[in-house]
């Protein structure tokens, strides 16, 4: 089995390399990158208009400086160049702004493209990541991820390129107009610059570590609302609501506090980013009108840099947030990555696929060999140790052993949810690392220990294997060899073929979960709610059961999925599935040993190991802890009755 760097799953310690940080961050940025453009040359009309309007504001207030001072100014042709500057202001004004419209929508769409793609490419890599990552992360610290750390990677991308850029071009164009002005001034103004941006590096460090510190327990926080929300009714039962909202209110107390040392720095951040901003315009105000008063400056000149100075007042306040926004974001980014760069362990083959073989000419399929099989969840817990067994194709085969014996880990390693430590499993000859996962998957009926249901209504749970039909119309019809049917009457096809409605009822009837839903008043159409909250545990399972068999399984895989329900429905199931499983390969793991006695072959685990395998007959005739553990359930069920 592979492994990979990030295979401990470390929720909230993982930083990107810087190399592959900026690799990852200018893919995203390049797919965009002529909307960026685009939002950056509207940036540019944006400043060199606004920035236009400070010229002719000085020459106004000049022109009138100059009227009030001389007795023999023509006042009429001053007013016709005041209002003439006026007018030019208003169209530079309403230019600039329309300009800074078209900025926004342009990046912002940017933006919201890149929050689309990391949010598909993300929910699609987790589709490829084995069960060892979603036991390594808890839901709530996924979702956080999927919904929250995404949004963040778009601002990230959005709100810093464009005050950024709105800074550069802002910052430039009004420096070289200051100091065309006053070169002198123009010092000044931007002399305690390099100290406040000395100040601002050091708090922004401690901006990114809280800012991440601060999304962890977002995580934590989200993933006990999601527990005790789906616990519920463990929690009621137990009577302790009372210690699960201390709990709650422990951890939204942790999340509080740590969000308001978030904020302090973030006030302090900006506390230094508003400094210098009115570091500029104090210079002026003092140094300024000390050269009006002394003459060395025009009253025009000073009320024109006066406005470039204020005009950079919100550039500068924005960056403030900008850094906020883009250590936010960074953190945001780490973690969406670190699930990214997760190796999914469970991987295609890199050669073309191999093709498993038909059920045709009468030929039984669904033949496992597994050879010296072992498999460990971590070096500590070995789960399966050397197991060797071969389960002829088309027979219906029992794996049982006590508590923890290995039995769910084996059919989990069949099913390819994880790949052995050492040794090889084949279905049908073929090695399952050379099948298409997806392929092989789709030959797979599997129903849990625990089963699980969509939010949606029974036909659409049952139907849930048949999904991919509305990917390939070709899969809507196919001849009836290839599907399992109750009776040959089912064919309603001209040419043989059969309905998926047809499939479906023949599925419910084997599942035996044709009574229940009689008793519902819309049938398959009845919603069941939240992982099937509605249903009774019998019921659920029944469903899984019908759903696992809807897909025409080469082998089906049943993990201790009759516990839920009555004997004499196992019963009826068992039977059924008889005929449906001819010429396939059925496996079953339960603790019941009623049925048993008709089992092609058993195969009994302890502690990881195959400790014995034959018929129920043999294996009682052998004694051991088969027929140990037969007579125990005996014992019990006599002293039930």
């Amino acid at each position: 089995m592979s492994s990979s760097p990030l295979q401990e799953f470390n929720s909230g310690d993982f930083s990107l390399p810087p190399s592959i940080r900026r690799r990852r961050l200018w893919v995203y940025f390049q797919r965009y990158l002529k909307l960026f453009l685009a939002g950056a040359f509207f940036l540019i009309v944006t400043n060199l208009l606004a920035l236009a309007i400070p010229a002719y504001l000085g020459d106004a207030v000049q022109m009138l400086r100059d009227a009030a001072t001389d007795a023999d100014a023509d006042l009429l042709a001053v007013r016709s160049e005041v209002v003439h500057a006026a007018v030019i202001i208003i169209f530079l004004a309403i230019g600039a702004g329309v300009a800074r419209i078209f900025s926004r929508i342009t990046i912002f769409n940017a933006g919201r493209h890149i929050e689309f793609d990391v949010r598909n490419e993300l929910y699609s890599h987790l589709s490829k990541l084995s069960a060892r990552f979603f036991e390594s992360i808890s839901t709530g610290d996924l979702t956080s991820r999927v919904t929250n750390d995404v949004t963040y990677v778009r601002l990230l991308y959005a709100i810093t390129f464009l005050h950024i850029i709105n800074a550069i071009v802002a910052y430039t164009i009004a420096i070289q107009r200051m100091a065309g002005l006053d070169w002198s001034l123009t010092l000044l103004c931007l002399a305690p610059y390099p100290l406040l941006l000395l100040a601002v590096r050091k708090v922004i460090h401690a901006l990114f570590d809280q800012t991440k510190v601060v999304q962890r327990e977002l995580s934590n926080l989200s993933t006990r609302v999601q527990e005790n929300l789906s616990g519920v009714d463990v929690i009621k039962s137990y009577v302790l609501q009372g210690r699960e909202i201390g709990e709650y209110q422990k951890a939204n107390t942790i999340f509080f506090n740590e969000n308001m040392t978030l904020a302090k720095i973030r006030a302090l951040l900006q506390a230094v980013i508003v400094l210098i901003a009115s570091s500029g315009t104090l210079v002026v105000l003092i140094v300024g009108s000390r050269r009006v008063i002394n003459g060395t400056m025009t009253l025009g000149a000073f009320v024109e840099f006066n406005a470039y100075v204020v005009a950079l007042v919100f550039p500068t306040i924005a960056l403030g947030w900008v850094f906020s926004v883009w250590h936010r974001g960074l953190a945001a980014f780490d973690r969406v990555s670190e699930v990214l760069e997760y190796d999914p362990i469970l991987k295609d083959p890199e050669i073309e696929a191999a093709d498993l073989p038909d059920l045709s000419d009468g030929n039984d399929i669904g033949e496992l060999t597994l050879t010296d099989v072992s498999f460990a969840y971590d070096e500590d817990e070995v789960a399966i140790k050397n197991i060797s067994m071969t389960i002829p194709a088309g027979s219906t085969v029992a794996i049982v052993g006590k508590t923890g014996s290995g039995k769910s880990t084996l059919v989990k390693l069949i099913a390819r949810l994880y790949d052995p430590n050492s040794g090889e499993i084949l279905i049908d000859g073929i090695p399952l690392q050379d099948l298409d996962l997806r392929d092989l998957r789709a030959e797979i009926g599997f129903v849990p220990q625990e089963p699980f249901l969509f939010s949606m209504t029974i036909g659409q749970n049952i139907r849930f294997g048949l999904d991919a039909l509305a990917f390939d119309p070709t899969l809507d019809k196919l001849p009836p060899e290839s599907r399992l049917l109750l009776e040959e009457s089912s064919v309603d096809g001209a040419d043989g073929s059969v309905s998926q409605d047809i499939r479906i009822d023949d599925a419910v009837t084997v599942a035996a979960l044709r009574g229940d839903l009689e008793a519902f008043q819309n049938g398959l159409d009845t919603l069941v709610g939240e992982r099937g909250v509605t249903l009774s545990g019998g019921q659920k399972q029944r469903v899984t059961i019908a759903r696992a068999l809807l897909v025409d399984p080469r082998i089906l895989i049943f993990d201790d999925a009759l516990a839920s329900v009555d004997t004499r429905t196992e019963r009826r199931i068992l039977d059924q599935l008889k005929s449906i499983m001819k010429g396939r390969t059925s496996i079953l793991i339960t603790h019941r040993f009623n049925a048993l006695s008709e089992i092609d072959r058993i195969f009994v685990l302890d502690e990881g190991r195959l400790v014995g395998e034959g018929t129920h007959q043999e294996l009682l005739e052998k004694g051991g802890l088969y027929a140990e553990m037969y007579e125990r359930q005996k014992l019990r069920e006599q002293l039930d009755q």
